[in-house]
């Protein structure tokens, strides 16, 4: 039988962390349809000290992988899942404390969007990352709107245009994203909190490999970028034409 969510969660080397991502998410996989899944690459030792902790945890699923890159990671984690829904939680971020589970899969069952975007709030300042206004969704840059650990993405586009790209040491997601939209696919915004998010993670602390990837991301889909662009252009000049021919 399918499940509704599986938890992809990445780690290597941070017992005390994936901990606490796992506590974090013992409500949700306490549910019918719901499992987590730990792609690990830490060393022997810590791997073993994780494996044996893991052991006594219901609906969660252990995997070694030598280190290869967290797309790789990210990728092996797909290929593991069953479930119609996948949620990406870094090995140091938490289900948000405030989160209603049962709340949470009844708008999964609902749902007819591709991918629903909720809010993370960060872990050691409190503040809360909220969507941008609509001008600035497109291109899914604008202040990193689409945070992987606060998105939920129906397993199936998975199938359709690929996993996440290896190329890529940290901004793999952002590349997902514009493939994705780049497809027109349906997104639901809700803003509401789900992650708790841990501002030392590499991705915040890497700040010029960050840069780079960024810079990379935008001049491998600019093609892609300026289709769009010309795209809604062509679609406001449709509108007008039509509203013009009404009022004739």
């Amino acid at each position: 039988m399918r499940n509704t969510l599986d938890i992809i969660t990445v780690t290597k080397d941070d017992p005390e962390g994936l901990a606490a991502s796992i506590a974090s998410t013992a409500k949700l996989r306490s549910l019918a349809g719901v499992r987590q899944i730990v792609i690990d690459s830490s060393s022997k030792s810590i791997a073993n000290e994780i494996k044996a902790r893991l052991s006594v945890e219901n609906n969660l699923e252990y995997v070694w992988q030598n280190p290869c890159g967290i797309a790789r990671a990210f990728n092996l984690g797909i290929e593991r899942s069953n479930a119609e829904w996948l949620w990406f939680l870094n090995g140091r971020d938490e289900a948000h404390p405030k989160l209603n589970a049962e709340l949470l899969l009844q708008i999964l069952s609902a749902s007819q969007a591709g991918l629903i975007v909720f809010e993370l709030e960060w872990m050691q300042s409190g503040n809360r990352q909220i969507h941008p206004p609509i001008w600035a969704l497109w291109p899914p840059i604008y202040g990193n709107w689409v945070p992987h650990p606060a998105t939920l993405i129906r397993s199936g586009l998975f199938e359709q245009y690929g996993g996440f790209n290896p190329d890529y040491k940290i901004a793999m997601d952002g590349d997902l994203w514009f493939r994705l939209f780049s497809k027109h696919i349906t997104v639901d915004m809700l803003s509401i909190p789900i992650v708790l998010y841990d501002e030392t993670g590499i991705s915040s602390i890497a700040a010029v490999e960050t840069g780079k990837e960024a810079k990379k991301l935008i001049l491998d889909n600019l093609g892609m970028m300026v289709g769009m662009w010309l795209s809604r252009g062509l679609h406001l000049a449709r509108a007008l034409r039509h509203y013009i021919l009404l009022t004739r």
